[in-house]
């Protein structure tokens, strides 16, 4: 025991916490394990590794625990946020642009003489 590493000790307690909690719920539902396999579309051998603390659960398996059994694993539901319009959310994504070519009459650069940029290799510049 002294050899474990405190890190792996608290994950593996950890796992196992949230093994029991899910064999608690569905013990308290009266769903088995198999029923709870075709519910969720898993394997009946997946379930069986949940409940054993052996899985490391990704957020999209603890977000469809919580779909399925109503059991909030993540417990991120107290998070405040702040509601955004559609229009407001809209124009937060980032929509593809079309590059714009610009050839080097087009760029004004301070300090920098004309013959260094006649002497430049570079005739076009692209900006997105």
């Amino acid at each position: 025991m002294n050899n474990i590493d405190e890190d792996e000790l608290r994950r593996t307690r950890d796992r196992m916490l949230v093994a029991i909690k899910i064999a608690d719920t569905l013990k308290a539902k009266g769903i088995s394990q198999k029923k709870f396999a075709e519910m969720s579309g898993r394997s009946e051998s997946e379930i069986s590794e949940w409940l054993s603390g052996d899985r490391n659960f990704t957020i999209d398996t603890l977000s469809d625990i919580k779909k399925y059994l109503g059991l909030d694993l993540l417990n991120i539901s107290t998070i405040r946020t702040t509601p955004v319009s559609k229009e407001a959310s809209r124009m937060k994504i980032a929509k593809k642009k079309t590059p714009a070519i610009y050839d080097k009459s087009d760029v004004l650069i301070s300090g920098v003489s004309n013959s260094w940029i006649s002497a430049s290799r570079f005739e076009l510049s692209v900006a997105l």
